[in-house]
């Protein structure tokens, strides 16, 4: 057995993590954070710009700073500076996430237990407002992933890439944009469909990038692809489903040609990796973090080679396989 060096204290630490998730989230809905990345601020002035009692403007602001979200000089406060850009609006704004993730502390406090007690996680219908938060959301972190992938993945002789559940295509433009040959397919729901169409139109991108309405799970991925894109795709479904998955990118494959799941990183006992372990319960039944092992099972079963593995960060992966010649997908 494993020896943990944890002790009482970081014990006690730990069990305080909640706070530090709401001081960000509040921070994120009042304003301090973006009045913090557009300039430096004192207490006072963050609470007569916002409209926010100052005592308690001065403790969350000091908070934030010993979270390390936000730096201080005497009584003046700003944003740290590899943050900023991140909470100002833009293309790199993940204030937008803050809302889900605040949305996302309500559910697990009230459902956590109950399931693990047996009864079923429910998972109510989102009203008009929820759907639209839940939307900015994914967009907004979605943006931020895309670009790191597109920076590190090799995308050479790549011409014609599906995105399966692209949503609004952001995994497909940062990919465009980085490889101007290419034209990508971006397979998600008519609902998601319509709406990145409309704001794809008139972009740089509107003539490389094409639309499949549909359910990934039936709706045919077409074939000749020299890229089919599972990112944050697996970690959605069961075993057997994400399996059929990586069969069917497959099979939608040229020789030479490779699926690749962008996803969280997890070990094979499912323990190590912090993230990856909380995502799982995320995930409930209906899904999980898929291991390396896992994923590269179902490659070898659709009949790929072993392809590049990248590290994004201690949170994130890149897997991949490769379709060559002498090797079929298995019925």
């Amino acid at each position: 057995m494993t020896d943990s060096t944890m002790n009482l204290d970081d014990f006690q630490r730990l069990l305080w993590g909640f706070a530090g998730h709401r001081v960000i989230t509040v921070a994120g809905r009042t304003g301090i954070l973006r009045l913090l990345a557009e300039k430096d601020c004192t207490p006072t002035e963050i609470a007569s710009k916002l409209d926010l009692d100052e005592l308690a403007a001065g403790k969350v602001v000091r908070a934030l700073t010993a979270l390390g979200i936000v730096e201080a000089e005497g009584e003046h406060y700003r944003a740290a500076q590899g943050l900023r850009e991140h909470f100002l609006a833009g293309d790199r704004d993940v204030v937008p996430f803050l809302e889900h993730s605040h949305a996302m502390y309500e559910s697990w406090g009230a459902t956590l237990e109950p399931w693990l007690r047996g009864q079923v996680w429910p998972v109510a219908e989102r009203t008009p407002e929820e759907v639209r938060r839940f939307g900015a959301a994914m967009r907004a972190m979605g943006a931020q992933m895309a670009r790191r992938v597109a920076d590190v993945l090799d995308l050479e002789g790549v011409e014609r890439m599906l995105d399966v559940g692209g949503g609004w295509g952001h995994f497909a433009q940062a990919m465009c944009r980085v490889r101007p040959r290419l034209h990508a397919t971006v397979l998600d729901r008519p609902e998601v469909v319509e709406k990145a169409r409309t704001e794809l139109a008139g972009s740089e991108f509107e003539e490389r990038i094409d639309f499949l309405p549909g359910d990934y799970l039936a709706t045919d991925f077409g074939s000749d692809y020299d890229l089919v894109l599972f990112a944050n795709i697996l970690h959605q479904e069961t075993e057997d489903r994400a399996r059929e998955l990586v069969r069917r990118g497959a099979a939608a494959l040229v020789l030479g040609g490779r699926v690749t799941v962008v996803d969280f990183a997890i070990d094979d006992e499912r323990r190590q990796h912090l993230l990856g372990a909380l995502f799982a319960i995320n995930m409930r039944s209906f899904g999980d973090t898929w291991a390396e092992a896992d994923i590269r099972g179902w490659m070898a079963e659709a009949g790929l080679d072993e392809g590049e593995h990248i590290n994004l960060g201690p949170d994130r992966w890149i897997i991949s396989g490769r379709k060559s010649e002498g090797r079929s997908s298995a019925s």
